[in-house]
């Protein structure tokens, strides 16, 4: 149901923040949000599941064709939750400051292995790139993403702290 709400919101509400040609993204918020609190398995299920949402969301016009390419999301959360799975260890994961720098890792890990995935598709079918300009301007696009997603990971992480003992997570119970 979260995740319907965060699309819901990525597509409708989100465009009205957007930075720079940038909008900030609720997805990667919570994708990163349930790799910091979920189980392994779970959270790379969640990433992998959040990112495949995003692809099929989120289509790409590659030279007047609108292209509905599933995978370069998925893989970049996913990767991206392996990045925080690694480190989450050694974070207050309650800490909203410490979504925010979940959500700014994952996102540019997203972000790099979008831009890639793109990039090799364009070179290896002669497509083309569903964005105008270099890769290098899409990659620094992608990070802008991943900055202004970063500060909106501090009120998406309270919120979500709220219904905390409601996610199933092993650690449930509050801790007062």
């Amino acid at each position: 149901m979260a995740a319907a709400v965060a699309l819901t919101l990525d597509a409708s509400l989100m465009p009205a923040f957007k930075f720079a040609g940038a909008t900030p993204s609720l997805v990667g918020c919570l994708a990163a949000y349930v790799a910091l609190h979920a189980e392994r398995k779970r959270a790379w299920w969640g990433c992998w599941w959040l990112g495949l949402l995003q692809d099929f969301s989120s289509p790409m016009s590659v030279e007047g064709t609108i292209t509905f390419v599933p995978g370069p999301f998925a893989l970049g959360f996913l990767l991206g939750g392996a990045l925080i799975l690694a480190v989450r260890a050694e974070v207050m994961r309650r800490s909203m400051v410490a979504a925010a720098v979940a959500t700014l890792g994952l996102l540019s890990m997203a972000g790099l292995v979008w831009t890639m995935v793109w990039t090799l598709r364009g070179w290896s079918t002669d497509a083309g790139w569903p964005w105008a300009g270099s890769g290098l301007g899409q990659l620094w696009q992608m990070f802008l993403v991943a900055a202004i997603s970063a500060p909106v990971a501090l009120p998406i992480s309270w919120l979500l702290g709220r219904t905390f003992d409601h996610w199933g997570f092993p650690a449930s119970r509050r801790r007062r």
